[in-house]
């Protein structure tokens, strides 16, 4: 099921989202940004979230609501934006994971040392082997204190 809201002239504001497995949207923001958001750590947080987290069917009624401000489920139970706007991004691919090297000025064996991990391991998120979790969050960590 995939809802669309129109919001023109608004910032911070739900336009789509689309159901995808393991607790996982497609969220389009207003300025027609696109995210993949892991609403895990939020449904398995809160007890309101159970029947969310226990029924597929009912994980896919997602929808956007309150004019972009809420993702609202079937059962009533619902989202606020600004709780995903703040959960972080937890997906990379290999090309973003070389940009963030190149652009911190890391070797393999630099950023290595730095995470405390292998050389291989390194080369291997290079080159396309998929990246866990904690190192997208640790990538994206140290990008942004890296200059600051």
């Amino acid at each position: 099921m995939s809802q669309v809201l129109l919001l023109q002239g608004e910032k911070n504001r739900l336009k789509r989202v689309h159901p995808l497995t393991g607790y996982f949207v497609r969220v389009t923001w207003s300025d027609d940004v696109t995210e993949i958001k892991d609403l895990g750590p939020l449904l398995l947080n809160h007890r309101a979230f159970s029947k969310v987290r226990s029924d597929s069917d009912l994980f896919d009624t997602v929808q956007v609501g309150d004019q972009g401000r809420r993702l609202v489920w079937d059962d009533g139970a619902s989202l606020n934006i600004s709780a995903i706007e703040k959960l972080p991004r937890t997906s990379m691919d290999a090309s973003e994971f070389k940009s963030i090297m190149a652009d911190l000025h890391l070797n393999s064996d630099a950023l290595g040392r730095l995470l405390g991990l292998s050389r291989r391991a390194i080369t291997g998120y290079r080159g396309g082997v998929p990246i866990p979790n904690a190192v997208v969050l640790a990538m994206r960590y140290v990008a942004q204190r890296w200059d600051a």
